[in-house]
């Protein structure tokens, strides 16, 4: 079984980071850091993948650090045939991820987060590290818990 409190706090640890010292995205630094504690490893062609969803996709939209939970789950839950309908389980632990980040950020969407910080300022930029850890820190926590109701964990996320 999972320490959920541990893991979490690991990603949240990580997700900081990544995003304020390695230079990656909101997307990229959530996405790396729950792949890190529950896979072993965030291979470079997932944070290609993640690259995109930065800044709300470029436009603002979704927060990254939200798109990057979301990835994550897919990830970890998402299907493992190339046809057939989707697990339930992705879409019910996607929606949880996403209600949990609203619910603690007030609303997901990087303009209203951002609301009256200029992007690049340094205000913006310390807005958005604490969120991308807090992001990370929420995601941690419902895919250790999802992960331990299932019982079976991949082979990396006993350590």
């Amino acid at each position: 079984m999972l320490n959920c409190k541990e893991v979490a706090q690991r990603a949240k640890e990580a997700a900081r980071i990544y995003y304020e010292k390695d230079q990656l995205n909101c997307a990229e630094s959530v996405l790396r850091a729950l792949m890190e504690q529950f896979a072993g490893s965030c291979p470079l062609e997932l944070l290609r993948v993640a690259s995109g969803f930065g800044r709300g996709m470029g436009a603002g939209c979704a927060c990254g650090a939200l798109t990057g939970s979301v990835m994550a789950v897919g990830l970890l839950f998402g299907r493992t045939e190339p046809t057939g309908r989707c697990p339930k389980e992705t879409g019910v632990l996607s929606k949880t991820v996403h209600d949990a980040f609203r619910e603690h950020f007030g609303a997901t969407c990087c303009r209203i987060l951002h609301r009256g910080l200029p992007f690049g300022t340094p205000e913006q930029k310390a807005s958005c590290a604490t969120r991308t850890a807090e992001a990370a820190e929420l995601a941690a926590l419902i895919l250790a818990q999802a992960l331990n109701a299932r019982e079976t964990l991949p082979d990396s996320a006993t350590r």
